[in-house]
């Protein structure tokens, strides 16, 4: 018998493409041992992949983990992940957990949760690791398709680039790559279940093979012959990361979707070296002209940016605004500047007042909206391709392969009657003609029998 047989599970993910990685692995896990994963209000052990990088996170993670204590106060919590790793014992002992597991930690987490649940290990429990000096990789694994069409896979852990702002490193550790084999096998197995598409994610995934015989664009060329796998994604990677060797392999690619998530963070030179970014707004510009000479001029260029860091100016501010609009950046994450205690810029000077900092992040969502609804409209009376994820039997909707978000009718025809076309279409490629863009999202119809 499994340890786990019909034991209800639920499980809250906060945070990057990383953690939700990880939190449909640990339900894998969880599910293997005989667990059922349980989505409503009734559950015996309840699991939250937390998130730390900035006080807001932090603050959702306790408000999650209060929210699934009182709906279930007889179950087993367990909190995981940066929050926990970020934290000393005696501040999370006061959140009244049973386990706590930090980073590359929580592979053991169903074994652990069952031998709670039988009475062998006592609770409270902490368990954590010192990650900045553990080089073992958490090796949860991926078997089933969460998603009807997509899964994303981490690949990579850890940063050693100690951004002046960032905490990460310290939740994370130094850098580490999940051995490619590995990664190629997991691959095959959630493409022989149906997965269409795969999302390399990782903390830093342009470190993806350093110290190694193999690096990323290794990777790409061998999940690029994977038989059934029609895209292949990256989560974010790093601007410094894309050079020529990494961009050529690419451009080759038939299922690399020309979309890439690439942070800038800053447009101003001062800011830039006060956030130990490692290069200019010159430099950016010219590595986002590289893209698009690789790519293609209509590759879908997404990036963050931080408002109101220490020392950023009205001048440093406009010049960041400036910089994406002349890059013809398609989407923007805005993030404030949270100050975390342990990095370099906890304790910079110059720091903007609340006022100041809301009517600046205001201007740039803004823009953002502005930015995205200008890439939509030049896909406005073309035909493009999308993978299905959501069928009512009237219209579809899915992700193009520049990573937009798609809404079409179906034009029916006699073969495909109404009850026949839920549940059918999902996962299939299927033809859009766009006849307008609306809020980033592109509409049309969809003709295809």
């Amino acid at each position: 018998m499994r340890s786990l047989e019909d034991v209800k599970v639920r499980i809250k993910c906060l945070g990057c493409r990383t953690n939700i990685y990880e939190a449909e692995a640990i339900a894998d896990s969880f599910r293997n041992e005989g667990a059922i994963i349980a989505n409503g209000d009734e559950f015996d052990v309840g699991v939250l992949v937390s998130c730390a990088v900035t006080k807001t996170a932090e603050k959702k993670c306790r408000q999650a983990l209060r929210r699934m204590q009182r709906k279930s106060p007889q179950a087993i919590t367990v909190l995981c992940g940066c929050y926990v790793q970020g934290r000393p014992d005696e501040d999370l002992l006061h959140l009244g957990a049973d386990l706590y597991v930090g980073n590359r930690l929580k592979a053991e987490l169903t074994n652990i949760v069952a031998n709670m649940i039988k009475g062998r290990i006592k609770k409270p429990l902490i368990l954590k690791t010192d990650v900045l000096h553990d080089e073992r990789w958490d090796s949860l694994r991926l078997s089933k398709v969460s998603f009807h069409t997509r899964s994303f896979v981490k690949v990579q852990d850890g940063c050693d680039s100690f951004c002046s702002y960032c905490i990460v490193p310290f939740l994370r550790g130094r850098p580490i790559s999940r051995d490619m084999q590995e990664v190629i096998d997991e691959v095959e197995r959630l493409v022989s279940q149906g997965c269409k598409e795969v999302v390399l994610t990782g903390v830093h995934l342009g470190l993806y093979g350093s110290g190694c015989d193999f690096d990323l664009g290794d990777l790409v060329k061998s999940l690029a012959k994977i038989k059934g796998l029609k895209r292949l994604r990256f989560g974010s990677i790093e601007p410094l990361a894309l050079d020529d060797k990494l961009l050529r392999l690419l451009a080759e690619s038939e299922i690399f979707c020309r979309h890439l998530h690439i942070p800038l963070q800053s447009g101003d030179d001062g800011i830039l070296g006060l956030m130990r970014r490692g290069y200019k707004a010159k430099d950016f510009a010219n590595i986002i002209e590289n893209v698009r000479c690789y790519l293609g001029d209509d590759v879908h260029v997404s990036t963050d940016i931080i408002v109101g860091f220490p020392g950023e100016g009205e001048r440093a501010f406009e010049n960041t605004l400036t910089l994406i609009d002349n890059l013809g950046i398609g989407r923007v994450h805005v993030f404030p500047f949270s100050p975390r205690k342990g990095t370099k810029a906890y304790t910079m000077p110059e720091r903007l007042d609340k006022r100041e900092l809301e009517s600046r992040i205001d201007r740039a969502i803004n823009l953002g909206r502005k930015l995205l609804q200008r890439f939509a409209r030049r896909w406005v009376g073309q035909s493009i391709e999308i993978l299905v994820e959501h069928c009512d039997g009237a219209r579809v909707k899915g992700l193009s392969r520049h990573y937009l978000e798609v809404e079409a009718d179906i034009d029916r025809r006699p073969k495909e009657p109404r009850g026949c076309l839920e549940g059918q279409i999902v996962g299939l490629e299927r033809q859009i003609y766009v006849t307008k863009a609306e809020h980033g999202i592109l509409h049309g119809v969809s003709s295809e029998t």
